[in-house]
């Protein structure tokens, strides 16, 4: 039985999102947990008390008259000693006091809300994320992910005595623009902000600071080719949080102690809104490969390494099935152009294209492609549903060779999805043609892949039919090819096995004009040489500079 990657599902979702639920809200109230009680005068602070950027009554002493309402934050470091003629200290302890302990209505708010965020995450992914977005490995790696960043920004305030600005919660939402989309960054950087805030009872000012950078850095981040370029963009990013975090700073204090928050040195929030950013650049590029293998997806540098032409899968193909290996190589030319036009991931499709065929190193003399001129095919001594077999094993064997060489699943995916559920029709007809004496159905001819879930595996899909129809093309004129584009096209989109993989009418529109500007291209005519005008003057057959080849009768 052939094994193609998992997708997730509702009822997966919602497992995903209450085990999500239960481990944010168990470190979340971790120190309410552990702690005996509020914290008294007199001892030393077990961990970092924060009191959330709030509106604070500030009195003297002596004379309640004085009283006056200041928005401030309040951070004492974890190990100081509580002084009652402190007036921090006193805020600190009557929050703490106010704040309670793990009561089971607090938690299971916590678990209520936490719940309905990851809830709303696994649903647009499962609807309206990118199609990799829809594989149970990718959907893990977003919660495993979400929930390693928030552990992080747990220790950062219950440890440290830095600023919540320094949360470098845009992480997350770059390695999504990188291995997703755009909108799903937004998505993630959203809820993000809401677990993040809800460390501190949902402080506004630092709400609004994470999620103005978490957009800025999604934005910013526009090269997919250069990951590095996530650095940058954090740091852009920062300024932008940095920007928000004085303007709204203003219009609550109605005034701005800029110089006054700088020498505070690492107390300083102008300092943490701007280093915040910067660590969440540095983060996504030093954690990328772990947070690459964690989403399922491959990065750019292996796939660079994979196309180069001395691996040794790809040496196997050249040497025992070389016209497969040099069908996979046009297409991957044809294909990598088609994605780009539609803004795919070219170098991924590419990479596809060369490995998609390795199952035909099992068995290459099935193939018409590696029979030598005159050579007779095999298939004209095999019954037809033999013939079939052996045509469709090479998809099962591909994926077998590929996984028992350690090539990433995005790259096996190809193997399995560039005959999607087709049928071969060729055998089909033919044992049709001899009354189907064994009494056969269609589905014995049927590939045993899966359709295209990708738009890379599904642009494949089409460049591997195409690419074979081309060679018949004569004259090779743009008119013909669009024509032989379209017929395609139009039997896939027949057969359904375009309906999972994401194209839409533009992309189709775009693909059929980009592939037949690339097949006129590669079919352009040339000037006749000296020897070859003699040559047509005694032979016109023998200076013939073009050969078709058949169609081959397994596509």
């Amino acid at each position: 039985m052939l094994r193609t990657r998992l997708f997730g599902g509702a009822v997966a979702g919602t497992i995903l999102s209450v085990v999500f639920a239960a481990l944010f809200t168990l470190f979340w109230s971790a120190d309410l947990l552990v702690r005996r009680g509020p914290p008294r005068f007199g001892d030393a602070a077990a961990y970092t008390i924060r009191v959330p950027y709030s509106p604070q009554l500030l009195q003297s002493l002596d004379d309640v008259t004085r009283a006056r309402v200041e928005y401030r934050r309040v951070i004492v470091p974890r190990g100081t000693v509580l002084r009652e003629d402190v007036e921090a200290h006193r805020i600190a302890v009557g929050y703490e006091a106010a704040r309670g302990g793990a009561s089971a209505l607090r938690v299971s708010g916590i678990a209520l809300v936490s719940f309905t965020l990851s809830a709303l995450v696994g649903t647009f992914l499962r609807r309206y994320g990118p199609s990799t977005a829809r594989l149970l490995r990718t959907q893990l790696g977003v919660f495993a992910t979400m929930l390693a960043l928030l552990v992080l920004a747990k220790a950062l305030l219950l440890f440290t005595a830095l600023p919540e600005y320094w949360l470098p919660m845009s992480t997350v939402p770059l390695w999504a623009c990188l291995y997703l989309d755009r909108r799903t960054a937004f998505i993630i950087n959203v809820v993000l902000g809401f677990f993040a805030a809800s460390l501190l009872r949902f402080d506004v000012l630092l709400l609004i600071v994470l999620l103005t950078r978490g957009m800025a850095s999604s934005l910013a981040f526009r090269d997919r080719k250069h990951p590095r370029q996530m650095l940058v963009a954090g740091t852009l990013a920062s300024f932008a949080g940095l920007v928000v975090w004085l303007a709204t700073t203003l219009g609550l204090d109605g005034s701005l102690a800029v110089w006054a928050d700088l020498r505070r040195g690492s107390d300083s929030a102008i300092i943490a809104c701007l280093g915040g950013g910067v660590l969440a650049g540095a983060l996504a590029v030093l954690l990328r490969e772990p947070a690459e293998r964690l989403l399922g997806a491959v990065g750019r540098d292996r796939l660079l390494d994979l196309t180069d032409l001395e691996q040794p899968l790809l040496q196997k193909m050249a040497r025992e099935a070389p016209g497969s290996w040099e069908h996979c190589r046009a297409m991957a030319n044809l294909a990598e152009a088609a994605a780009s036009s539609i803004g795919a991931d070219a170098l991924l499709t590419r990479c596809g294209a060369y490995y998609h065929d390795l199952g035909k190193t099992i068995q290459p003399k099935y193939f018409v492609e590696n029979l030598s001129p005159g050579e007779r095919s095999p298939h004209e001594e095999l019954e037809p549903d033999v013939s079939a077999d052996a045509i469709m094993a090479h998809v099962v064997q591909g994926t077998k060779i590929l996984r028992d060489g350690g090539v990433p699943e995005p790259v096996v995916e190809f193997a399995y999805t560039h005959h999607g559920t087709q049928v071969v029709e060729y055998f089909w007809h033919k044992c049709l043609e001899q009354g189907n004496p064994k009494g056969l159905g269609e589905d014995h001819f049927r590939y045993p892949g899966m359709k295209p879930q990708t738009k890379e595996t599904a642009i494949l899909m089409l460049v591997d039919s195409i690419e074979a129809a081309s060679r018949t093309i004569d004259p090779p004129d743009r008119k013909k090819f669009e024509e032989m584009i379209q017929r395609v096209l139009f039997t896939k989109l027949k057969a359904g096995q375009l309906d999972e993989c994401g194209l839409d009418a533009q992309d189709l529109r775009q693909l059929t004009l980009r592939m037949a500007d690339t097949l006129v291209n590669m079919y352009h005519s040339r000037i006749k040489y000296p020897w070859q005008r003699e040559a047509r003057e005694v032979d016109p057959a023998a200076a013939t500079n073009i050969v078709r080849l058949p169609t081959r009768p397994e596509k």
